[in-house]
């Protein structure tokens, strides 16, 4: 609108920017502000909706981290059973192989194994008879094509065991002859009557096996008196060094041992052998033995050891045990007397000077001979003498009492509370120290 403009048409313009202006005017406001406010919500509302949606997303995210771990944990369980499972069977396979190859060693694939009825069978020797039906199964199985001498396992139900050659075939079917040097291995019982009352003769099971040639042998006497009996036995000449065997020999001795092991054929741990010396008869033990636990004694040149007795290793670790306590007995004494001496250091009152009215003074003679003197208040309690006595170390004793000498009066600590002018200590007073209990 120019002002060159006719009034009327200015006139028209006004009216009209006047009505939009009331017409503008007229708008509602709230209107525009509900619809901000309806915004704002769903901008929240969508906002809270994705918060929720991602932390879902993360919570099933960990679930399925812990469900992959479970997962991941039990198999690995599973594969650790399986792996124990397979070391086991291993271990187990490794046994049975372990086993078949000694069954081997031993047997050298003769299997053999029958249980017969034992009966007595005169002689020393450890050679037992066996009836002919067990020659025919041990040359079926090829026994008699092994090299080396026959030798067989014999066990007991009742823990007995020992080996043994065969001596003859002739036993009766369904026994086992046994001399005495195998019957006092096994324990066997030979003379029984076979019936309920009068008991049964042990069954032996009889295994052949082969034996590896002994080395050396050590036997331990069972009773006391075989080493001063048999040792002091003197052979045909006096000691002598044998180079092959690196020791000194005594052939006194070696002989007595020779005419006991001759008759053997086979040694096992824990055998017994009788030794007869001037007419009494010994029992040794075998305590061990190389190379192995059972032995061959043909055509071997086995080192013997005569060990010590079972009475006297018993009598050893009795000496032994009672040497042990006795130190620890007497470290237990020197460690109460030490705490004792430092309790009664802490104790003892300053000694009183000559001036000192109504001191006393205590000679004490010591269990050495020596004596002591000190003076001591006549209200002091006899704990002080001993505590004097005590820090001094002048005893050496654990218990000890002191003693009047005339009258005898024996005084020990359960009256140490007592005062020695309640005890009728005079100004000087002679005491003698005992060691012992009252």
């Amino acid at each position: 609108l120019s002002p060159q403009a006719p009034q009327p048409l200015i006139s028209s313009a006004l009216q009209l920017l006047s009505e939009s202006q009331s017409l503008n005017s007229s708008d509602p406001q709230p209107l525009i502000f509900e619809m901000d406010l309806e915004f704002e919500k769903a901008a929240s509302r969508l906002k809270n909706e994705q918060k929720a949606r991602l932390a879902k997303e993360k919570a099933k995210r960990i679930q399925d981290q812990i469900k992959a771990e479970e997962v991941k944990k039990k198999q690995a369980e599973i594969d650790e059973q399986i792996n124990k499972k397979r070391k086991e069977q291993q271990a187990v396979e490794e046994e049975e192989r372990l086993k078949r190859e000694e069954e081997e060693r031993l047997t050298g694939g003769v299997e053999f194994k029958e249980t017969y009825q034992a009966v007595t069978l005169n002689g020393d020797s450890d050679r037992v008879t066996l009836p002919v039906s067990a020659l025919n199964a041990l040359d079926f199985k090829g026994a008699m094509q092994q090299a080396g001498p026959m030798f067989f396992e014999l066990t007991t139900r009742e823990g007995g065991r020992t080996h043994a050659g065969v001596l003859e075939f002739v036993a009766e079917e369904g026994t086992i002859g046994l001399p005495s040097k195998v019957r006092n291995s096994l324990g066997a019982v030979t003379e029984a009557d076979e019936t309920m009352e009068g008991g049964y003769n042990t069954r032996v099971q009889v295994k052949y096996v082969r034996l590896e040639k002994g080395t050396s042998v050590s036997l331990q006497p069972r009773g006391t008196n075989f080493t001063a009996d048999v040792f002091s036995t003197q052979g045909p000449s006096k000691p002598t060094y044998d180079p092959v065997r690196g020791k000194w020999v005594l052939p006194g001795v070696e002989g007595i041992l020779h005419s006991a092991l001759q008759p053997l054929c086979a040694l096992t741990l824990g055998d017994i052998v009788k030794v007869e010396h001037k007419g009494t008869e010994y029992e040794l033990e075998v305590a061990s033995l190389e190379p192995k636990a059972e032995v061959s004694l043909i055509d071997t040149n086995i080192q013997v050891e005569i060990t010590a007795s079972k009475a006297e290793v018993e009598e050893q670790e009795r000496r032994k045990a009672a040497e042990e306590h006795r130190i620890k007995d007497e470290a237990r004494r020197a460690e109460a007397m030490a705490q004792r001496s430092k309790d009664a250091v802490s104790r003892l009152q300053d000694e009183p000077g000559p001036g000192v009215d109504g001191a006393k003074t205590l000679a004490l003679k010591l269990p050495n001979g020596q004596r002591v003197q000190r003076r001591f208040l006549a209200s002091a309690s006899l704990q002080e003498v001993f505590d004097f006595l005590d820090a001094g170390g002048h005893v050496g004793a654990e218990s000890y009492t002191v003693c009047t000498t005339y009258p005898r009066r024996v005084l020990d600590r359960t009256r140490s509370g007592e005062t020695l002018e309640t005890l009728g200590f005079s100004a000087q007073e002679m005491l003698l120290v005992e060691v012992g209990a009252p």
